[in-house]
C-alpha cells in the first residue's frame, strides 16, 4: 500500500509540473505573439498568414530554429538585422509562437 501511495504521489507531482510547464509555454507563446504582431507581421503576414513577399513562417520546423536564429542575428535579403532590437528571450518567444503554429 505504501509503494502505491508513493507511485501516486510521484504521478500527481508529473502531472502537476506538466501544467506548469503547459502554462509557461503557453505564456512564452503569448508574448511571442505580441512580438510578432510588432514586428514581423507587416512582412510575414498578420497571424502568420503568409504574403507571399516573405517566407512563411508556418513551414519552418523544428531543425530549423539555427537557421532561425542566424537571421534574425544577420538579417537576410529585405529582412533586417533585428540584433540589438529584440533580444535573445524575445527570439526565443517569437520562435514558441510560430512552433505553436506550425504546420
Amino acid at each position: 500500500m505504501a509503494k502505491s501511495a508513493v507511485a501516486s504521489a510521484i504521478a500527481f507531482a508529473l502531472i502537476g509540473s506538466c501544467n506548469v510547464a503547459s502554462a509557461q509555454d503557453q505564456a512564452q507563446i503569448e508574448a511571442g505573439e505580441q512580438l510578432y504582431d510588432e514586428h514581423c507581421a507587416s512582412c510575414h503576414g498578420e497571424k502568420l498568414r503568409a504574403t507571399g513577399s516573405a517566407a512563411d513562417l508556418k513551414e519552418m520546423r523544428a531543425e530549423d530554429r539555427p537557421r532561425f536564429d542566424k537571421a534574425l542575428l544577420e538579417g537576410r535579403g529585405q529582412m533586417p538585422s533585428w540584433q540589438g532590437v529584440l533580444n535573445p528571450a524575445e527570439w526565443d518567444q517569437v520562435w514558441a509562437y510560430i512552433r505553436a503554429h506550425a504546420k
